[in-house]
């Protein structure tokens, strides 16, 4: 008898810690580290940006790419990448996506926070990231440049790094340009009102900006030094990564197969763009695309953390490698 109610005792205290157990589990899925084969997370909330470097993103939700993995992701439109940091470091916001590898490369070189990148978004092209001025302002090419003011999306990031390092390669002196930070759909607007010299600018805005105001191209941003420069990756946290490794994978997963899509069919990327960003489907025809790495290459992306230490922006080299999330 003893015996019986010792084997029941041990029964439903169990029996408790399993109901414990599942009551810690939450109903969001498997608890990070768990062995279900599901994504820990299965609701994301990812920040992005009007361009063209988050069109892969938006392919993905619409064709269902993040269903297919167990994923419901919700985009939250940003105008810098930088101004969804604290909400991604509080875990309000779980990936940020087309952010400029030098801010975020940046940050973790000097220890103001730890990311991984999830996967690469673009790499520019010639005709897809430029400085355009006004006709008649004088300006015609990088020479003419020294001594004026150039507007970029955000100061000490990758804009300003590739247009010092072009205006180099060029003979212009980096340190005579003036930069100032307006968001990209304001720098049209900025220019025609003379606030600037100048604008560094991506696409929609560029051809907004050459056929919205007449603005001439007078310096393309991804030549010489920086011909094929990788731009733009999606990033989440160190800890997050750690906490939902499966889910980082399935969002890999869904998005290498968004990228390669937007690589093999540039009228997919040119549909998608108007339904996130003001451009129209008229203009949006008439766009230069980026292009869209379907893999992420360490060595690429080691060329972002070189070109940070010749242009000042970091005090030492450091590796790339490490910081991309496998």
């Amino acid at each position: 008898m003893r015996l019986m109610r010792r084997k029941a005792a041990l029964s439903a205290a169990l029996g408790l810690a399993a109901l414990v157990l599942a009551a810690c589990g939450g109903s969001g899925g498997a608890p990070a580290g768990g062995s279900g084969t599901g994504p820990e997370k299965t609701h994301l909330t990812v920040g992005a940006l009007p361009i063209i470097d988050d069109a892969p993103l938006f392919l993905a939700i619409k064709r269902g790419y993040f269903r297919q993995q167990g994923l419901t992701v919700t985009p939250q439109i940003i105008t810098q990448s930088t101004l969804a940091l604290p909400d991604m470091l509080h875990g309000t916001v779980d990936i940020i996506g087309g952010g400029n590898y030098v801010s975020y490369f940046e940050g973790q070189a000097q220890g103001t926070f730890s990311i991984r990148v999830l996967t690469a978004a673009t790499t520019c092209q010639p005709s897809s990231f430029a400085v355009v001025a006004l006709p008649g302002s004088g300006i015609t090419g990088p020479a003419s440049l020294a001594g004026k003011t150039i507007a970029v999306n955000l100061t000490n990031n990758i804009q300003t790094l590739m247009t010092g390092a072009v205006l180099k390669a060029d003979g212009v002196n980096p340190a005579s340009v003036k930069y100032v930070a307006i968001p990209f759909p304001d720098m049209a607007a900025a220019l025609k009102a003379h606030r600037v010299d100048a604008i560094s600018v991506v696409e929609p805005f560029l051809t907004g900006a050459t056929r919205g105001i007449g603005a001439k191209v007078v310096m393309s941003e991804c030549s010489g030094p920086t011909a094929t420069f990788p731009l733009s990756g999606y990033f989440a946290t160190t800890a997050w990564t750690k906490q939902y490794p499966k889910t980082a994978r399935a969002f890999q997963r869904a998005m290498a197969k968004a990228q390669a899509l937007a690589s093999s069919d540039p009228a997919a990327v040119k549909q998608i763009l108007p339904s996130y960003t003001k451009i129209t489907p008229q203009a949006a025809q008439g766009i230069n695309l980026n292009s869209f790495p379907a893999t992420t290459d360490a060595a690429q992306l080691q060329r972002v953390a070189d070109l940070m230490l010749s242009g000042g922006l970091v005090k030492s080299r450091f590796t790339v490698q490490p910081l991309i999330f496998r």
